[in-house]
């Protein structure tokens, strides 16, 4: 009786598992289609809010959505023109950094080797290569680039995405009418992460354009690059601001010397943490309800999944599964509680009804 109860509990595992590698799989294979249209599905969620607050304020629907969609265009095709440019003058100074590199580890070595310790041994480490720092900085960056240079592809489900949202709450209201909790949690969804994407754009360019206000003041070369930098890495969690430190501050250490390196990555740090800790939680409520070991793991599985891409939007994608695939269903909710962090009443993030009305027009 045991074995037979044993069995039955096995096998719907076995077959969740097996079902569950067969959608990575696949996730996968067409993580090049996948890339733009949830690239396109999150700005979509993140602007549609906008274009509802344009109508409300007495614009015709078609000239907010031109606005938005122009907006959108613009600041798209500025950005990617702005990295290109900056990273082909990066890379032309890529030598440069490498002698300078050099230079300061033979007189690390040097100074090691008057205080009777083998430095040399250390110089020849594979692993102790900064030089790679700017090498994989612009390898990620490329292949991010890569992912959305098909900007003709990704405009293009953009406009559609766009154009639908405001009927798209009736046409949701009507196919879920049988099921209640489902559309009331796919509404509260998407008006957390809508609220969070907006709330962490405006306190990323915040927090850049302090940094950029820092490094200028210091002198560190590419110093909107690094801003740039900071705020596009603003949405990955956990590692992201460490990330975008490295860089500049390997910049700074490399041509101003140690004493104004240190001053930078205090400061950098300092306004880093100012607006992350001080004000961010007072827009965002209480975050995503998600662990800090699940928003780690969760960037290095969209990642691996999606490429760089992934990284960027791991916390919306993960909230995403843990709310409208794992919740709603007695077999996988305690899987999402354990995503969560913590406190079973946490909500998403502050959806007020004003938040609410906008979303769903």
């Amino acid at each position: 009786m045991t074995t037979s109860l044993e069995k039955r509990g096995i096998i719907p595992l076995l077959l969740g598992l097996a079902s569950l590698v067969l959608i990575v799989a696949g996730l996968r294979a067409v993580s090049d289609l996948m890339s733009p249209i949830l690239l396109s599905l999150f700005v979509a969620m993140v602007t549609t809010p906008l274009m509802q607050w344009l109508k409300a304020r007495g614009l015709p629907g078609w000239l907010a959505y031109t606005l938005v969609l122009l907006g959108v265009i613009v600041s798209g095709l500025i950005l990617i023109l702005f990295l290109a440019a900056s990273l082909a003058q990066l890379s032309a100074e890529l030598p440069t950094y490498r002698n300078l590199i050099d230079q300061q580890l033979t007189e690390l070595v040097q100074w090691l080797d008057s205080r009777g310790i083998q430095g040399q041994d250390i110089k020849d480490l594979e692993w102790f290569q900064p030089g790679r720092i700017f090498q994989a900085l612009l390898y990620f960056v490329s292949a991010l680039l890569g992912t959305v240079s098909n900007v003709g592809f990704t405009l293009l489900i953009f406009i559609y995405m766009l154009a639908s949202a405001p009927n798209f709450s009736g046409r949701l209201h009507h196919g879920l009418a049988t099921d209640p909790p489902m559309l009331a949690r796919f509404r509260s969804f998407s008006s957390s992460i809508s609220t969070y994407l907006l709330i962490k754009s405006w306190l990323g360019a915040l927090t850049a354009l302090l940094q950029i206000v820092l490094m200028g003041l210091l002198g560190i070369n590419f110093a909107i690059l690094w801003g740039v930098f900071s705020f596009l890495f603003n949405f990955i969690p956990n590692v992201g601001f460490y990330i975008s430190l490295i860089p500049p501050t390997l910049i700074a250490l490399l041509t101003l010397g140690w004493a104004k390196a240190l001053i930078f990555a205090v400061g950098y740090t300092l306004i880093n943490n100012f607006f992350d800790i001080a004000i961010a939680p007072r827009y965002l409520g209480k975050g995503l309800d998600l662990s800090t070991i699940v928003t780690f793991l969760a960037v290095v599985f969209w990642a691996w999944i999606l490429g760089p891409i992934g990284a960027f939007l791991a916390l919306p994608l993960t909230v995403m599964v843990k709310t409208l695939l794992l919740e709603p269903f007695p077999e996988t909710q305690l899987l999402a509680q354990l995503m969560g962090s913590g406190s079973p009443n946490e909500s998403l993030a502050p959806a007020t009804a004003e938040n609410d009305e906008m979303l769903t027009g």
